[in-house]
């Protein structure tokens, strides 16, 4: 559900219609039952910049009750979610049969996820205000959209929550430490291959983290080439900013060409880390499970890179960069499977 959850979050914010509700409860709402109640949210929804200045005059009833509709079956979905964790959840730990530790960290998970409602809400809120409130150098005429900060922060959330969620899942599931390592040897090489590891890990998050700027400034839907940027192999408005770091800095989370070109160099280096760890796997004597786990990894990066540059040039239809936003946590979850399996006996 929670993988489900980021699926349709990527399809709202792709298909516009993430702004369509413009209010939010806690305990969530049922879909308009009447005409009468359908036209009161349409009003609603033409106070705002998006109607103003892409739809004004030109959007139908049925139109806004199709984006409205995936915004609300969004929300309602991770409200849906909530409860399937949260009742489990006091079941158990009523019965007693959770470990303190594992209850904390379910517990701690349930709140973070509480939280990740209210994200999503000041995420949304900064797509009422005019696009030049939050970044003074876009034009009177620019899309209406949320933070690209905001986004990152819900995405971020989302991914931790997500990533919680696996790793505790995989601790129930999966053999001990010693049952995966099963002689000194193996374990020696884990604990070598182990150190790689961290900095591939480092290098994949950037990666993650960086794709909500290039989803918030719409930067995928700019210098539709590859393997070039248009015409030139580095962008000027990135010499620009490597010129003045400290004075541009603002550059790298909202000018279009340098966030682009950071995600491109971040995604072609998380592949070449993870092939090298991989290459470095095959000199190390480790356990079946751990190779299987280590040759994974650039096999789902490489794809994932793959399926960036088409999203990039057919100009970001909503199905691949649905999928590519998928991908990504598609990536997470290897990365995971790859730490989890390298742990240590105790």
């Amino acid at each position: 559900m929670l993988f489900s959850m980021i699926f349709i979050g990527g399809y709202t914010r792709l298909s516009g219609s993430g702004l369509s509700m413009t209010d939010w409860r806690l305990e969530g709402r049922r879909l308009p039952l009447t005409e009468e109640a359908w036209l009161k949210e349409f009003e609603e929804y033409k106070k705002y910049p998006e109607y103003q200045r892409l739809h004004a005059g030109k959007m139908e009833l049925e139109e806004f009750k199709r984006i409205y509709f995936v915004e609300w079956f969004h929300r309602m979905w991770g409200r849906t979610a909530g409860f399937l964790f949260a009742g489990p959840l006091i079941y158990f730990a009523g019965r007693g049969v959770l470990r303190l530790r594992f209850a904390a960290n379910l517990t701690g998970l349930f709140a973070l996820g509480l939280s990740q409602a209210f994200v999503g809400w000041w995420m949304v809120r900064s797509g009422f205000d005019p696009p030049e409130q939050h970044t003074p150098t876009l034009g009177p005429n620019q899309r209406p959209r949320v933070s690209p900060y905001r986004l990152a922060s819900h995405w971020t959330a989302a991914l931790t929550i997500y990533a919680g969620c696996v790793w505790n899942t995989l601790s129930l599931l999966r053999p001990s430490p010693s049952q995966i390592h099963s002689c000194a040897e193996a374990v020696k090489a884990a604990s070598r291959l182990r150190l790689w590891a961290w900095p591939t890990t480092a290098m994949v998050t950037a990666t993650l983290l960086s794709g909500p700027f290039v989803a918030g400034n719409d930067a995928g839907r700019a210098f539709n080439t590859w393997p070039k940027m248009l015409d030139d192999w580095i962008p000027p408005e990135w010499l620009a900013f490597i010129a003045e770091p400290f004075t541009k800095w603002r550059a790298i989370f909202e000018e279009t060409a340098v966030v682009q070109f950071n995600h491109r160099m971040l995604a072609y280096s998380s592949v070449a880390a993870s092939l090298g760890l991989w290459a470095y796997s095959t000199q190390l004597p480790l356990s079946a499970a751990a190779a299987s786990a280590t040759a994974a990894l650039p096999m789902v990066l490489g794809a994932q890179m793959f399926l960036g540059i088409a999203t990039l040039l057919l100009y970001v239809p909503t199905e691949l960069g649905v999928a590519h936003q998928a991908g990504g946590v598609t990536v997470l979850t290897a990365l995971l499977f790859v730490l989890h399996t390298m742990r240590l006996p105790v």
